[in-house]
């Protein structure tokens, strides 16, 4: 009776013992062998770990703004920062190279405008043309229309209008012109003319005054289709192979300046006998003519080279956050 007492004993123990263990044997079985137990509580909430990134190189070192670190020949970057490696650009041909024919331009615009029926431009408006395109002065600067072919036809019509003013009379050139280009021709400074008058215009009139072969550039309407005078001498800066920071625009009006100093260019300004100096107080250098500039006072303008700050910026997109 009692092995039998004990036999009962012995199964009722070993049932519950069945009873009490599937879920340790199920936690047995689901935990895989060698698997590594992480401590949870040691890692941040929201940071999530990621293998290095190789480090890229810095920069190169510039020694200037007109420096080229990817020029392999030191002796060329040196040339590069000294202040005589700069690029001339003659920003008009009217009032720069040859007299000026300011007074029969406006003539033949305002001719043309009693022609079409069109409103007299003001004024103001009208001492601001110059420099500017024919179809700019007409779409943009005195609104005239906004229709391209009627530009043109009246730009060809206003053309036509300043040849029968001039009567084949051909405007003669500046003193101080042949000495001026032959000091940079002998520094060896590359020149272009950079103007929105047309080509037939401007070739025949370097040629008669035999002055093209000191110009190693020439940009005129048809090259640049853009209404901003900017563009004019962008082209003609890239055509002389010169950085904008080593660009010296000669003209003879404020809308050169304003051109200039948006690129990071050089003005300079040639007065002559009828406008006064202080009216070009934007100007880096004021001369009453070509004759006394100086490759001197050209070079003296890029001295405080390392102290200007780039115009240009790279503009920011709006957050819509």
């Amino acid at each position: 009776m009692q092995q039998q007492a004990g036999r009962r004993l012995a199964q009722q123990r070993q049932q519950t013992c069945l009873q009490a263990s599937p879920v340790h044997r199920l936690r047995i079985r689901s935990r895989p062998r060698c698997q590594t137990v992480v401590n949870y509580a040691a890692v941040p909430v929201g940071i999530v770990e990621r293998p290095k990134q190789e480090q890229r190189p810095l920069p190169k070192h510039t020694e200037g703004a007109a420096d080229d670190p990817s020029l392999m020949n030191p002796l060329l970057r040196q040339e590069r920062l000294g202040t005589g490696w700069f690029g001339v650009i003659i920003g008009e041909m009217d009032g720069v190279l040859v007299d000026s024919t300011q007074d029969a331009h406006e003539q033949a615009w305002l001719a043309v405008g009693r022609e079409f029926d069109l409103p007299r431009p003001l004024g103001q408006v009208l001492r601001r043309i110059q420099g500017a395109r024919d179809e700019v002065v007409i779409m943009q600067m005195f609104h005239w229309t906004r229709n391209p072919s009627q530009a043109a036809k009246i730009a060809q019509r206003k053309e036509e209008i300043f040849d029968s003013i001039m009567n084949g009379v051909q405007p003669a050139e500046v003193p101080g012109v042949r000495s001026y280009l032959d000091t940079l021709r002998n520094y060896n400074i590359p020149v272009a003319l950079a103007t929105a008058q047309r080509e037939r215009r401007v070739k025949p009139a370097i040629d008669r005054l035999n002055l093209a072969n000191y110009f190693d550039a020439v940009v005129t309407a048809e090259d640049n289709g853009s209404p901003e005078v900017e563009f004019y001498y962008m082209c003609a800066a890239q055509q002389l192979q010169r950085p904008f920071v080593r660009c010296i625009v000669v003209g003879d009006s404020n809308r050169s300046v304003e051109a200039a100093h948006e690129l990071g260019m050089k003005s300079v300004i040639v007065t002559g006998p009828n406008q006064p100096a202080w009216n070009f107080s934007g100007a880096d250098l004021v001369v009453r003519s070509l004759s006394s500039l100086s490759f001197v006072n050209m070079k003296s303008l890029f001295g405080n080279e390392d102290l200007v700050e780039a115009q240009f910026e790279m503009e920011e997109e709006p957050s819509y956050s």
